[in-house]
C-alpha cells in the first residue's frame, strides 16, 4: 500500500531528548516560576448602583409593518432585549425572539428613535438599565 503525499521517517534517525540536570543530593530545589493570577472577577466589575426609580418611556414610534409580510399574513410577536443608557437612549438592542428577520429590522430600527427617562439611583444619578419589550406584529 502506497500512500501518496506522505513520507515515511526514516528508521536510522532517533531523536533524543537531552536529559534535565539532576541537583546533587542536598542543594536546594529551583524556585518555581512566578505565577500571576487575575485578580477575582468581582473585583474588576464596576459596583452596580441600586435603582431607585426605573426607566420610563418618554417618545416611541411604533415599528413600521413591512408591507411584503403583512401581504403575506405573517404574524407574531418580537421580543427585543436592550439597554436604557444615561442619555436616555436605547442601546444594544438584541432581538430575544422573532417570526421574521423583517420584523426583526423593524423593531431595531424604531428602538433607535425612542427616548427615556433614564433609571435613576438613590442620589438622583443616571443609571444604565436593561429593559425587555415584546412587539406584536397583527394584520387587521
Amino acid at each position: 500500500m502506497v500512500l501518496a503525499g506522505c513520507t515515511v521517517p526514516s528508521r536510522d534517525v532517533v531523536e533524543i531528548a537531552e536529559p534535565a540536570p539532576v541537583p546533587p543530593p542536598g542543594a536546594a530545589p529551583e524556585p518555581s516560576p512566578m505565577v500571576i493570577s487575575a485578580p477575582p472577577v468581582e473585583a474588576t466589575r464596576p459596583k452596580a448602583l441600586a435603582v431607585e426609580t426605573m426607566a420610563v418611556i418618554r417618545e416611541r414610534r411604533i415599528p413600521a409593518y413591512p408591507t411584503a409580510l403583512a401581504e403575506e399574513g405573517v404574524e407574531g410577536q418580537v421580543i427585543a432585549e436592550f439597554y436604557v443608557g444615561t442619555e436616555g437612549k436605547a442601546e444594544d438592542v438584541r432581538i430575544e425572539r422573532s417570526p421574521h428577520p423583517l420584523l426583526s429590522k423593524a423593531v431595531t430600527d424604531a428602538l433607535k428613535g425612542w427616548r427615556f427617562d433614564p433609571a435613576r439611583s438613590a442620589d438622583g444619578r443616571p443609571v444604565r438599565t436593561r429593559m425587555r419589550l415584546p412587539f406584536r406584529f397583527q394584520v387587521e
